[in-house]
């Protein structure tokens, strides 16, 4: 398997260079060359498998032997996926709430978001080709919330790898900023800045398709951006699909919480290797992705508004450009044509019509306000004594709407993303008197650190000065 960038002009990259790719040269994404399809005896097959089972038959199809060892793989995986990283030998939970609709639990790792989850196994596998070569990387990260404490938490200590994460200031909660600024490592550097996710997105991903730059100090990112993160999360939908589908070749429908469409992009790919799911995106006042869905409308609005479920607070959804090369049956053409007249625009409000069918056909959309997300983590509260965090009761919100209208049968699964002990705001607004657990409490005692990005500054040069500083 070799995979291609999005805008067709970076093609044949081998896997391990795949996963050292942030954005591709010409400024895509990285996506497989061919998305493998499975027979339903396949499927059948795989139906009883743990989560770790799983995870390895997925990734055989995408990690050619020639680059990974079968038992190399193995090892991988279970390094990634030790007790020491989640105690739950599950990796995650799927709980009923009642009827047909189960909560997808991925928030057992270290940071308590389903970021641990994929990130763990990317810096697992960067460690081994690194660790093969003699080589060192220095990863780049941009996080409007989970994605950077998840990242750091998986490669705090290791000595190939350095990694520069950088947050918005007043944008992540005070618990996601101290999972930060506590990891007081050599290898960990993060800077606050005084922007939102998106301004502080341009300097990355500047640095990133730097050519010069990226090959000099063997540059990378475990965003959403990285394949590896993608893969990884293909497992979510299989495993929790196997738990609860009613027999295998029924439907199930997932509810994934949006922001960069990392997840749900994951599952979308789930559906096209021939997973029988229906999805339905959950986001925030921050719709673009809805808008897009709905009313084929891709356009940036005037600016980001702050809800209590900031690592939804995104205005350029950047993983949707894989749905559309993959709705479009490959045609790298006019995705490369639909990402220049965004970026020329900052908007897309044209869209072939077999594309936007095709997506709609698996994909749908609504979107959730603030006080509809706190209303909602009463009433999971309420009505089944189980507390959510924001981003989840976005999605449980549509979840409980779209059981109640349909009501055939179905299981909706709810995918939740993040543990409600990161927002102990949110769940105080919502009015419920549940303190934070004992590790969550402490980090407010830890010694902290972090450097700044301040407006005016040039994040650029900052950014590439630290690059070299590290390399």
């Amino acid at each position: 398997m070799k995979f291609n960038s999005t805008r067709g002009k970076v093609k044949g990259l081998s896997f391990e260079e795949a996963i050292f790719t942030g954005y591709a040269l010409d400024g895509g994404l990285l996506l497989p060359q061919a998305i493998p399809k499975l027979e339903i005896k396949i499927l059948k097959e795989w139906a009883t498998l743990s989560y770790k089972e799983l995870c390895y038959e997925i990734l055989s199809l995408f990690v050619s032997e020639e680059e990974v060892l079968r038992h190399d793989l193995k090892e991988i995986i279970s390094k990634a996926y030790c007790e020491s990283k989640f105690p739950n030998k599950n990796i995650c939970n799927l709980t009923r709430l009642d009827n047909n609709l189960h909560i997808l639990e991925l928030f057992h790792g270290k940071t308590k978001a389903f970021k641990d989850n994929a990130l763990v196994l990317v810096a697992a596998f960067l460690d081994f080709f690194l660790g093969r070569k003699k080589r060192h990387t220095t990863i780049l990260v941009g996080t409007s919330g989970d994605t950077g404490s998840a990242a750091i938490e998986s490669i705090r200590g290791l000595a190939l790898i350095d990694i520069v994460v950088l947050f918005p200031k007043g944008y992540c909660n005070t618990i996601q900023e101290l999972q930060m600024t506590t990891v007081i490592e050599d290898n960990v550097h993060v800077f606050e800045c005084e922007g939102s996710s998106d301004d502080l997105d341009i300097p990355v991903k500047k640095c990133l398709t730097d050519e010069g730059l990226v090959t000099k100090y063997n540059l990378g990112s475990i965003n959403s951006i990285n394949i590896g993160r993608l893969l990884a999360q293909i497992v979510f939908y299989f495993y929790a699909y196997f738990k609860v589908c009613k027999e295998v070749g029924s439907i199930v429908k997932f509810v994934v919480p949006t922001g960069a469409m990392g997840n749900i992009t994951a599952g979308y790919v789930a559906y096209n290797m021939g997973l029988p799911l229906k999805l339905h995106a959950a986001v925030n006042d921050n719709n673009i992705v809805h808008r897009m869905i709905s009313q084929g409308d891709f356009s940036l609005a005037e600016s980001i508004t702050k809800t209590w479920s900031p690592a939804m607070d995104i205005q350029m959804p950047y993983n949707m450009e894989r749905m559309w090369l993959i709705a479009s049956d490959f045609n790298y053409d006019l995705v490369s044509s639909l990402t220049q007249t965004f970026e020329e625009h900052s908007a897309v409000t044209s869209f072939p019509e077999t594309l936007t069918n095709k997506l709609k056909s698996v994909v749908s959309s609504d979107w959730v306000s603030r006080e509809a997300t706190l209303d909602t983590m009463r009433r999971a509260w309420d009505s089944y004594h189980y507390l959510v965090c924001p981003h989840t009761a976005v999605g449980l919100r549509l979840a409980l709407q779209k059981r109640d209208a349909e009501d055939d049968g179905t299981p909706v699964v709810c995918v939740a993303t993040a543990s409600p002990d990161k927002f102990p705001e949110a769940v105080k607004a919502a009015g419920i008197d549940v303190p934070p657990s004992p590790d969550i409490l402490r980090l407010a005692e830890m010694p902290t650190r972090r450097e700044f990005m301040r407006q005016g500054e040039d994040w650029e040069k900052i950014l590439r000065d630290k690059i070299a500083k590290i390399g």
